[in-house]
């Protein structure tokens, strides 16, 4: 029987597996083929001296996981009332971004193996950056003046509204409402957005592997790696998932 993220995952994905089973199925099939299997034995530390392409895929697997639980973490709390809303699209990009990454760790693997080009596509990954850029990019501005409404509903410009409001004043002063949109709807949109993109993804990496999951020349590389016990920090053992993020409260004039 298949290991599975809820006993054998490390903390985090034991603790978030059950919420995050809905959004993306595909991330445990992916795990239980080409992760799962490099680890020691009885342990959730990868082996010393694995392939590098097969850990590049693992590292930027579960890196896509933890930035997208913590994405929803922060939505559903209204971390920092979504005052800093652009730092959790961040955290959305980030999630795309690993996996474009993963496709291409995936790639020299299938490519190595079947002398064949792999038919798992980013198109749309990379489209969805460029549309989560534009929220994202404000981190790299002066802060983004928002909206609260009478009910305590924050709102931000619309994407196709952003560069009409750089100033304040403009938001205070000559705002048009219909430019405006609740930063939680656009929030939990584009969660949404990433999660199923990355289904299609890692669906078409499941279909792909049928044709490599049974070569000995892959079979060969996935056990590359001697057993050891590690004594260096790992981003894959249970100590990762015990970081506490410092959340610094917001100016006064931005609640």
């Amino acid at each position: 029987m298949p290991k599975s993220l809820t006993d054998d995952g490390d903390v985090l994905e034991r603790l978030t597996w059950p919420t995050m089973q809905a959004y993306i199925s595909k991330y445990e099939i992916l795990w239980q083929m080409h992760v799962e299997p490099l680890r020691d034995p009885g342990s959730i530390d990868l082996r010393e001296g694995i392939d590098p392409d097969f850990e590049l895929f693992a590292m930027n697997h579960y890196s896509a996981y933890v930035n997208l639980v913590r994405a929803r973490e922060k939505i559903e709390v209204k971390s920092d009332d979504l005052g800093f809303a652009e730092e959790i699209w961040a955290q959305l990009q980030r999630t795309v971004e690993v996996a474009i990454k993963q496709a291409e760790a995936f790639a020299d693997v299938y490519a190595d193996v079947t002398k064949k080009k792999s038919r798992v596509r980013t198109d749309k990954l990379r489209g969805l950056e460029s549309s989560i850029k534009e929220y994202r990019n404000i981190l790299h501005e002066p802060i983004q003046a928002s909206v609260k409404t009478a009910d305590g509903v924050r709102l931000i410009p619309r994407r196709e509204s952003l560069q009409k409001y750089k100033r304040w004043t403009d938001v205070m002063y000559r705002r048009n409402e219909a430019d405006f949109v609740p930063v939680d709807t656009e929030l939990r949109a584009d969660f949404n957005r990433v999660c199923g993109i990355l289904q299609g993804f890692w669906a078409d990496i499941e279909r792909e592997s049928q044709n490599i999951l049974g070569s000995n020349k892959y079979l060969a590389r996935r056990r590359l790696g001697r057993t050891t016990t590690s004594t260096v920090y790992n981003p894959l053992s249970a100590s990762a998932t015990s970081n506490v993020a410092v959340i610094v409260s917001q100016d006064s004039w931005r609640k």
